[in-house]
């Protein structure tokens, strides 16, 4: 029976490819497959939705983490960062970067990049 790491492999292989429809399909079917998706999970998904330059779905994850009781890290915050400069939506990447800090994480080098990178 699959469990959360050969799931979170599976996510992880699609962000690699910049697969992230498939990556959002596999972490809907985790909870069809009664497996608790983790932070990683998450991560993996958010960092397949920026290669695929889709912000929206990013910061949709981003949000259903907290609502799944999946604490979201710098990387999650990053990846999403991230994404939404790729979509050159310098606005949400600047509130992102901002919701870090309510958050409590501590942006690191990719965070503080990408949110320059935005301006």
């Amino acid at each position: 029976k699959p469990d959360t790491i050969s799931f979170n492999a599976a996510i992880s292989a699609c962000e690699k490819c910049a697969n992230w429809q498939t990556a959002l399909d596999l972490l809907v079917y985790m909870d069809r497959a009664v497996v608790e998706p983790d932070t990683i999970s998450y991560n993996a998904a958010i960092s397949a939705c920026e290669k695929g330059a889709d912000w929206q779905t990013a910061i949709a994850l981003l949000t259903a983490m907290g609502r799944d009781t999946v604490k979201p890290n710098t990387i999650s915050y990053s990846a999403a960062i991230s994404a939404c400069e790729k979509g050159a939506d310098w606005r949400q990447t600047l509130a992102l970067f901002t919701a870090m800090g309510r958050e409590d994480l501590e942006p690191n080098y990719i965070s503080y990049n990408v949110a320059i990178s935005a301006c």
